[in-house]
């Protein structure tokens, strides 16, 4: 029988990649494939021209970036001298996650799968391309995506005679995990005093301390807008660039976990310590994870108790289940066919993983600690904008604390924001910088258009404070359009912007949307300016860098730069080459 090797390899930025790159590699064990998952530059691709079967799952970043743990990867594959009959042994599938709503969607699986082809390589199928944007998340493509996967490795390598598809993946856990030897910790370790992410090297990472936060919306206004202001570290950054911060579950959420642990009678509590072990070289113990640890550590810092839950984690829960109601519900969410049903269960609502369990206390009783490691996803780095300009000597961000109403009784909270917003100044925190996905012109002389409504501000306030404070001041036109509820209430950075306007370095136009009867946006007022527009954009080779929420505000901004020139193709060339550049999140 021939070897059933296939390969997984990921380039995941925000973790999304890998768990659904670690998925395809639990479903491979029912056909019999053995291999590795693993991040694309910690594969060795030399070892790429001798492999049969690859499954390569990649997100794209921005403006068509990809990830930072696949750019040596990648810059292998570029390479003008690979013959273009290398990879002729090589059978691949490309799997893509983006965002349909940035003009390069899905750009790093499609260039991805077009460079394999061009080395001589053979699609399995055609590249996946999954869409943050539809309703039904990844799944919608990724799952049937999959199957096709299966049925087409079925016929280039049929299981041999007598062997049969197993109904169900041998390695339903990645880990064991064993209440270590220690058992308990004694009460002086604080989980305070444990850093699960302190050895965790990012490039470009370092520790910093809050050194203020400050509310910057007036108290009775009802959203929270925080100033968060940390020590200047030794890490450089530009204007624009990124802030990443790993945020820690509330303690009113770890304490709810604990009593769901103690109601059931799990015999677990926040000190008793774990030891994760390898079940093989496969699937590797994280380096965070590899040495004894309470288990409030990785209640606090690891398991995202707040996440709302895919599929999988409902195939997880249906594993032991004894109660048959419960069972038939879970096996519904977990399937493909179920995903309209847990959209309107899980997604809609926005319903987290600890309301999940407290809805199936039948499935939640029989969990083992391997089962939890299954059901809780890792907590997500979060981005923010840098608001400041190193010259400043100050690392500041501009965070909207999220907090919304859904038709769930207990009001949604945002994890990060809310994390933040209860810093206090001298608090530690892990931070690392990454590269702006806006691409600034090289001659400062360039216009800049920009608008940013809300905390979208906060990447043009850094680009503003570092012109006024260069050296060389700038003689380029600069023109902002910024917008909010109310000149009184959340008018971010009013003092800076006001200073920066009447030096004659900035154009400033304010919408503030109810300080009159009708409501007045930042695209009216782009509307108004075709004359000003015209000449910065058309004449003066102008950039416009849009930044804020992506709900509607993108389009409405676009349609609205369109009607204020009077020309749509030219629109439609400055997205294309790169002097349009949006940065939104959701």
């Amino acid at each position: 029988m021939m070897e059933r090797k296939l390969t997984i390899l990921y380039g995941s930025q925000s973790g999304t990649a890998q768990d659904l790159a670690e998925q395809i590699w639990r479903e491979s064990k029912m056909y019999f494939f053995r291999g590795n998952v693993l991040p694309m530059d910690e594969y060795d691709v030399s070892e790429l021209i001798g492999e049969r079967f690859v499954v390569c799952v990649c997100s794209t970043y921005g403006q068509g970036e990809e990830p930072d743990n696949m750019k040596r990867f990648w810059k292998f594959l570029l390479r003008k001298s690979l013959p273009n009959d290398s990879l002729q042994q090589v059978h691949f599938a490309v799997l893509g996650l983006g965002d349909s709503r940035y003009p390069k969607f899905n750009y790093v699986a499609k260039k991805l799968h077009k460079r394999l082809l061009q080395l001589g390589g053979s699609a399995l199928l055609p590249v996946g391309l999954c869409d943050d944007q539809h309703d039904l998340g990844y799944g919608a493509v990724f799952l049937p995506w999959i199957n096709q996967l299966w049925d087409e490795l079925g016929r280039i390598v049929p299981l041999s005679a007598g062997m049969h598809k197993l109904p169900e993946s041998p390695r339903e856990f990645r880990w064991q995990v064993d209440i270590a030897k220690e058992g308990h910790i004694t009460k002086d370790i604080s989980p305070d005093g444990i850093d699960l992410y302190a050895d965790v090297k990012m490039p470009n990472g370092f520790q910093t301390v809050v050194v203020e936060n400050r509310r910057t919306t007036a108290a009775e206004h009802f959203q929270d807008v925080r100033m968060i202001t940390f020590e200047k570290k030794a890490v450089p950054w530009c204007s624009g660039d990124v802030l990443y911060v790993r945020p820690h579950n509330s303690k009113e959420s770890v304490d709810q976990l604990f009593e769901i642990f103690h109601q059931h009678e799990f015999g677990l509590d926040k000190q008793t310590c774990v030891q994760v072990k390898a079940i093989d070289s496969e699937m590797p113990v994280p380096s965070i994870l590899q040495k004894p640890l309470p288990l409030v550590a990785i209640a606090e810092q690891y398991w995202d108790l707040t996440a709302i839950p895919r599929a999988r984690a409902f195939a997880v829960l249906a594993k032991n289940c004894s109660n048959e109601l419960e069972r038939e519900k879970l096996i519904e969410f977990s399937r493909y066919e179920g995903q309209e049903e847990l959209f309107a269960y899980a997604n809609r609502p926005r319903r987290t993983i600890l309301e999940v369990l407290l809805d199936f206390p039948h499935a939640t009783k029989s969990l083992t600690l391997e089962a939890l490691f299954e059901l809780f996803q890792p907590i997500k780095p979060r981005a923010f904008s840098i608001a400041s300009a190193v010259e400043s000597g100050k690392l500041q961000i501009l965070v909207a604390v999220i907090e919304y109403k859904t038709k769930l009784s207990v009001p949604r909270r945002g994890l990060c924001s809310h994390w933040l917003k209860d810093l206090q100044p001298g608090n530690m925190v892990n931070a690392w910088v990454r590269k702006s996905t806006f691409q600034l012109p090289a001659d400062n002389k360039t216009p800049l258009v920009m608008i940013g409504p809300g905390t979208g501000l906060a990447p043009f306030r850094g680009i503003l404070q570092e012109r006024e404070l260069s050296e060389t001041p700038t003689s380029a036109p600069l023109v902002l359009f910024f917008g909010c509820r109310s000149s009184t209430a959340d008018f971010h950075c009013e003092e800076d912007l006001k200073r920066m306007e009447q030096s004659g370095m900035l154009q400033l136009f304010c919408a503030f949307s109810r300080d009159q009867p009708e409501k007045v946006y930042v695209q009216h007022l782009i509307k108004k300016e075709g004359m000003l527009l015209k000449k910065l954009l058309i004449e003066n080779g102008g950039y416009v860098l849009v930044s804020g929420s992506s709900k509607n505000m993108p389009q409405a901004v676009k349609e609205a730069l369109i009607e204020a020139i009077g020309d749509a193709q030219h629109i439609e060339k400055m997205i294309q080459t790169n002097r349009y550049q949006e940065e939104t999140w959701a």
